[in-house]
């Protein structure tokens, strides 16, 4: 090894070493923060006892813990203890469908009689408040949530918890916590539901025998409580005893309280029900829109289908995947029902338009009626009122009106004819009654060329033919525009009793 890395190699060394030394006194130190020992009274010495001044609630403190084991419960061996729980709720999260369980910030009250607790006669308070980490030196009940998930106590800016010892002995115990809480939810009626959702309290390693739970008159507290889906009252809360026996151990104390949690439908009646419903109804335009315009009618039902699967599998994806209908899918597959059937009517009439065999029926049909109508204008007398004064065959009706200018007359035009030979310079001269028609200017009648009619007939392209559309296929269409509203009407009426 070169003699000028060795001092390289030391100074590393040193400065791993120095690392490794900081970072392990950093860990100690976040330990001994967060799980920083408190010093009982029972655990002083008596000198140390000795240096407290007489006649000072620390004095009594001491006199009352000095001798405390916080290790045996009240009344060992005796009656049990009874805790009176009370609750307060802070907050109240809203329940999650997916995972099925609601948040709740609370303050948990607890209060039960300690006989060694007992103030001295020279104390002159009723209570006496205690700093939250003597919380440590004191028995408590062993209560924990039978249901909960996750919880987590609170320590901004100090240890959310008060403790006050009454002169009877009676201990008072609060805390803030905030509680993860399982729901089971029964979506049959969703989002027409209501939920009922526990919070059970229960003991862990005490029997009935040792620890008893009971509510106070007022179990639980909450101020007016707004939720986004659903509404939570005051005089929809329950209480209960859900004491349970486990065998091997025995029975243990456990008290509940019931929550009961009504939806609110707003959301998915704008989110959810208008929209699918004018999506059926927009469906339903294809049964107005002519049989052999495939261009428009077949979209607009693919469309419709479309959208309604797309909402189904956005509101599916939102809820647990349960085994049992809700009424939600129940909605939906109805009205995907009704725009796949529309759908399949149009099938239907784009067969019957392409059946031969109904369109020969139809053109005979057709040709029949042409018929008849031709046989019925031939049984009809000329009409020869037109051009007759009075409509008596006799002198036409210009000859009056061409006797008053008839110097005029001859000077403009010798006969129709001249007009028919396309000499339109008299035009401006004639009388504004003068109308064209099959006689000359003195009422004699002017044969019209034949050239000049075929040449009008061959500049007109003919008509294209008109698509033969079978009456049944338009008899379909109209039968569906009634009975499509009617069904869907039906269905509302139906669902909205039986759900609401």
């Amino acid at each position: 090894m070169a003699p000028g890395l060795r001092p390289v190699i030391v100074l590393l060394l040193l400065l791993c070493c120095w690392h490794l030394t900081t970072a392990k006194e950093g860990k100690s130190t976040k330990k001994g923060k967060k799980g920083k020992q408190v010093v009982c009274p029972a655990q002083l010495s008596p000198e140390d006892l000795a240096q407290v001044p007489a006649n000072t609630t620390s004095n009594i403190l001491n006199r009352l813990m000095v001798s405390y084991d916080p290790r045996i419960r009240p009344n060992f061996q005796g009656i049990p203890v009874e805790s009176r729980v009370n609750i307060f709720i802070n907050s109240f999260g809203s329940i999650q469908e997916t995972t099925m369980d609601y948040r709740v910030n609370i303050f948990l009250r607890q209060r039960w009689n300690d006989p060694r607790l007992r103030l001295p006669t020279d104390y002159k308070s009723e209570t006496l408040t205690i700093d939250p980490k003597m919380f440590q030196c004191l028995w408590k009940p062993d209560l924990f949530f039978a249901n909960e998930k996750n919880a987590n106590f609170h320590d901004v800016t100090q240890d959310n918890i008060l403790l006050f010892i009454f002169r009877n002995g009676d201990v008072l115990i609060s805390m803030r916590l905030s509680v993860t809480l399982s729901c089971p939810l029964d979506l049959t009626l969703f989002p027409m539901d209501t939920q009922l959702c526990k919070m059970q309290l229960e003991s862990f390693g005490y029997t009935t025998s040792d620890l008893v739970f009971m509510w106070q008159s007022d179990p639980v507290q909450m101020d007016e409580i707004a939720l986004p889906q659903f509404d939570i009252k005051q005089e929809d809360i329950k209480y209960g005893n859900c004491t349970k026996y486990y065998q091997g151990t025995g029975y243990y104390t456990c008290v509940e309280v019931i929550f009961t949690l009504r939806r609110q439908v707003g959301f998915y009646l704008m989110g959810v029900y208008a929209p699918t419903l004018l999506i059926v109804v927009l469906s339903w335009l294809s049964f107005w829109i002519n049989p052999d315009a495939s261009a428009a009618r077949v979209p607009l039902g693919i469309l419709s289908v479309l959208s309604l699967s797309s909402e189904s599998m956005s509101l599916a994806s939102e809820l647990p995947k349960v085994s049992y209908v809700k009424a939600i899918d129940i909605w939906l597959i109805a009205c995907l029902l009704f725009g796949f059937s529309s759908l399949v009517e149009y099938a239907v009439v784009q067969v019957i338009l392409n059946s031969p065999k109904l369109i020969e029926e139809e053109k005979a049909k057709m040709a029949t009626k042409e018929k008849a109508l031709k046989e019925k204008e031939g049984k009809k007398p000329p009409n020869t009122t037109n051009n007759t004064v009075n409509g008596t065959g006799g002198t036409p009706i210009h000859v009056n009106t061409l006797q008053v200018v008839e110097t005029r007359c001859k000077k403009v035009c010798t006969s129709k004819s001249d007009l028919r030979s396309n000499d339109f310079s008299i035009v401006g001269s004639l009388p504004r009654d003068f109308e064209l028609s099959n006689f000359d200017c003195y009422g004699k009648p002017v044969e019209v060329s034949g050239a000049l009619k075929s040449q009008s007939k061959a500049s007109k392209k003919p008509p294209p033919p008109k698509p033969v559309i079978p009456a049944a296929a338009k008899r379909i269409d109209l039968y569906a525009r009634a009975l499509f509203p009617f069904s869907f009407l039906f269905f509302n009426v139906v669902y909205w009793s039986v759900y609401l």
